[in-house]
């Protein structure tokens, strides 16, 4: 694990973050990131929160200055991590000549002597954070609870408003909304493990077992209405309180590094961008989603947008 990513999740999962200065310069690159991509007109929302997702990444976790980065660059790496991602579950080869030039803005960026790691670390980073991101934004869109709980972690970006039901714990905490979005749409969809078998059962059986995460997270131990979204199903007090953690980032040996940080860091994103885009100088706009069909999100999005107000107009 690369130092500054190790240190972003120490201070993630520190009692008081917002004394740390590792977090607060993640607070200040989300800011800067969420401000470098908003449109002078209009941009499609998945490009939008896929570039501000990897600018928040390179500069928060690698201590890199949001100022150096040029949008080209940016919209350059998003194209070619979502490739990447296309042929990791595809199994098609990538371009040796696009993985070079990958490589070579990475370089530039972090230093070589940490370039090889840093793209190991982004790829899985960038592609978990900005589907759950774009993700929460579009159940939160018009939705004024939600928006009200992302407000308050923006203006205190802390562990105890992560955590903090609201109206007197009839309201989601944001950590809740993360959650349930989680697990209606996990980001590792399945994760296998190998079975030590005595020698003549291996014959029968077979070397792996796949675990459905996708199945395993609308089972009855996440309570009724599987299909809806309830963040409140995660409040300890729910006349079905949840008592089996989230494997939306895999378990044990095979669970994702991501788990432990993703989560609040992307809260933090989404927080920045309700900050930005919030009905007055900017819109998002697109249509309701409904959990049953939006099932891979990496697709979807069309007709999604954040557009700049005009003056005088009503939303």
């Amino acid at each position: 694990m690369p130092p500054a990513l190790g240190l972003t999740v120490q201070l993630t999962l520190s009692r008081r973050p917002q004394e740390c200065a590792g977090w607060q310069r993640f607070v200040k690159c989300a800011e800067k990131c969420t401000e470098m991509f908003l449109p002078s007109r209009e941009v499609d929302f998945a490009p939008f929160i896929q570039s501000v997702t990897f600018c928040i990444i390179i500069t928060g976790f690698y201590g890199v200055d949001p100022g150096t980065l040029s949008p080209v660059d940016v919209t350059f790496m998003t194209s070619a991590l979502n490739r990447r991602s296309d042929s990791t579950s595809r199994r098609t080869p990538l371009y040796p000549d696009e993985l070079h030039e990958m490589r070579e803005r990475v370089c530039r960026w972090v230093g070589g002597e940490r370039a090889s790691q840093a793209l190991e670390t982004i790829l899985p980073a960038y592609d978990s954070m900005w589907r759950l991101a774009a993700v929460t934004l579009a159940y939160a869109n018009g939705n004024q609870h939600m928006h009200n709980a992302f407000l308050d972690f923006n203006e205190n970006p802390t562990q105890k408003q992560f955590r903090s039901f609201k109206v007197k714990n009839t309201r989601p905490s944001v950590g809740a909304i993360i959650n349930e979005v989680l697990r209606l749409h996990p980001p590792i969809q399945r994760i296998a493990r190998k079975r030590k078998r005595p020698l003549w059962k291996r014959l029968f059986y077979p070397a792996q077992e796949i675990a459905d995460i996708g199945a395993v997270h609308r089972s009855c131990v996440y309570g009724t209405r599987l299909e809806t979204f309830d963040a409140m199903r995660f409040h300890p007090q729910h006349e079905r309180p949840v008592d089996m953690q989230l494997l939306a980032f895999g378990h044990g040996g095979l669970s994702c590094v991501a788990g432990e940080w993703a989560p609040i860091a992307t809260a933090l994103i989404v927080a920045k961008v309700m900050d930005r885009v919030d009905d007055v100088g900017f819109v998002l706009a697109g249509k309701v989603f409904d959990a049953r069909i939006y099932r891979n999100t990496r697709i979807g999005w069309d007709g999604w947008v954040v557009r700049k107000k005009e003056k005088g107009q009503v939303s």
